[in-house]
């Protein structure tokens, strides 16, 4: 660490010897005292590039000692738990039936999780999923665990990232877990309940049960609200945000209006114009939801202490933050509803969009303008110091939502309207940061199911006088 610059650093103090010694005749002569100016000058020369490598590693003390402290924060320990029909997490479940099978589910808190289950699972990343099936189908069912969450963690695992204190105590933890266990299979006119421990989220988790049986395969898809994150969207009542939403009916209309809105956000006071508004959602709030989370997509923290505090951890030490601020845009004169982001290997690296509550519906479903792009590094300007620069090639990170969303089985039609902002290497446009980008002036529209659609189902809607190169001729459309 710090010591290594030492030498360098005694170095530059270091007096110029009043005498040297003579060296015998048959040997060259050796001065010291060049060669201590040589590695003098070579001290000073390299004295900025030590300093930033230095100030990098003392980044890197501290992020270890604050990495320290936290493991001293959350020690693992066990306690007695406490039954679960002593605690009302159940009261926020959700149920839903179908073909003779009722599945529900709940997940509980931190806090209620740390009563259940002895110890706070939260702090090793483990969130139990609660699970009741109710069997009247006439066959065995089996709950499907990689469909809940495909890196799940079975109790042996979640009982040894917490294990603590004696021999003895650590077998009681895990015979303990193992009891909490969702029991498969759930046989014929049966009644099962208990946990699978998943990958912790916050903010939403979809959870996503499959029943198979001997010929029957029943999906049950839900999503459940997670306190404790602090997230934008929470501020804002979609709802409210209109005396009356306009539904529209016809598709024609319905493009029309698409063409009409504006080609852009734009800053605060409306005075520039910033990213393309280039997607559009169709479908209720729950369908866009649930694809969205299942593919990766998180909501995102307002700005405050703490989330600053975690975006500048994320930077500094190149881990993920799936919950990063953005930067606020605007349309209807306000800034974005419900901002998100898929975080990649790091917070300079991520795909986010931003989504407007549209003051209109489409044959009874909900719509959403809004702007896709993808952070591909960081940069510095003098407004905010740093910013995120984007991949100027807009359309690809438009159309690769598209194939995102596809294998959400959530996606069931994609169609094309112009209306965004047409921008070329000849004649190109720029976001606010300013960065440029280029785009064929086209808005992808997603319609969303609640029910699984299969890529082979998706529609490919014919919207624009040409096929549009994102799409692949020769496949059913529909109108």
């Amino acid at each position: 660490m710090l010591w290594r610059s030492l030498p360098l650093l005694l170095l530059l103090k270091t007096p110029y010897p009043s005498a040297v010694k003579t060296p015998a005749p048959s040997r060259p002569a050796f001065n010291s005292d060049r060669v201590i100016q040589y590695y003098r000058a070579m001290a000073i020369a390299h004295f900025p590039s030590v300093l930033l490598f230095r100030f990098r590693d003392g980044l890197r003390l501290c992020g270890a000692l604050l990495a320290l402290s936290g493991l001293a924060a959350c020690t693992p320990y066990w306690q007695e738990p406490i039954p679960a029909d002593q605690i009302e997490f159940e009261a926020e479940s959700k149920s839903v039936s179908r073909g003779g099978a009722t599945v529900t589910v709940a997940v509980p808190s931190a806090a209620d999780t740390e009563q259940l289950f002895g110890t706070d699972l939260y702090a090793s990343h483990v969130q139990p999923v609660w699970i009741k099936v109710e069997n009247q189908t006439g066959q065995d069912l089996i709950v499907m665990r990689h469909a809940i969450d495909d890196a799940y963690i079975s109790p042996a695992e979640a009982a040894y990232l917490r294990h603590a204190g004696s021999k003895e105590t650590k077998k009681e933890m895990d015979v303990f877990f193992q009891s909490m266990e969702f029991p498969n299979p759930v046989e014929a006119g049966t009644t099962v309940s208990g946990y699978v421990f998943t990958n912790l989220d916050e903010g939403f988790k979809n959870i996503n049960i499959d029943l198979l049986g001997d010929d029957l395969l029943l999906n049950f898809n839900f999503m459940a609200k997670i306190p404790g994150l602090n997230a934008d969207f929470e501020y804002v009542d979609l709802d409210a945000l209109y005396d009356e939403f306009e539904n529209i009916e016809d598709v024609a209309a319905f493009q029309a209006r698409l063409r009409e809105e504006p080609c852009c956000t734009v800053n605060k006071s409306g005075s520039k114009e910033g990213d393309p508004l280039n997607i559009v959602f169709v479908g209720t709030r729950e369908a866009i939801w649930s694809a969205l989370i299942r593919q990766g997509w998180h909501a995102t923290e307002v700005n405050h202490m703490k989330s600053a505090m975690k975006t500048t951890r994320s930077f500094f030490f190149g881990s993920q933050y799936l919950y990063s601020p953005i930067s606020p845009l605007y349309l209807y004169e306000r800034s974005q509803d419900v901002g998100l982001q898929k975080a990649r290997n790091s917070v300079s690296r991520r795909n986010h969009m931003r989504l407007w509550r549209a003051p209109y519906n489409f044959q009874g479903q909900e719509v959403y303008i809004g702007q896709i792009s993808r952070d591909i590094g960081v940069k510095f300007q003098k407004r905010t110091i740093t910013t995120h620069a984007i991949d100027p090639y807009v359309d690809h990170t438009r159309d690769g939502l598209m194939g995102d969303l596809a294998y959400s089985e959530g996606l069931s039609g994609v169609g094309y309207v112009s209306g965004s902002r047409l921008s070329t290497e000849e004649d190109t446009y720029y976001n606010l940061t300013p960065d440029p980008y280029y785009s064929d002036g086209y808005r992808a529209v997603f319609f969303f199911s609640e029910a699984p659609v299969s890529l082979s189902e998706i529609d490919q809607l014919r919207w624009l006088p040409e096929w549009h190169p994102s799409l692949e001729s020769g496949l059913d459309t529909t109108e």
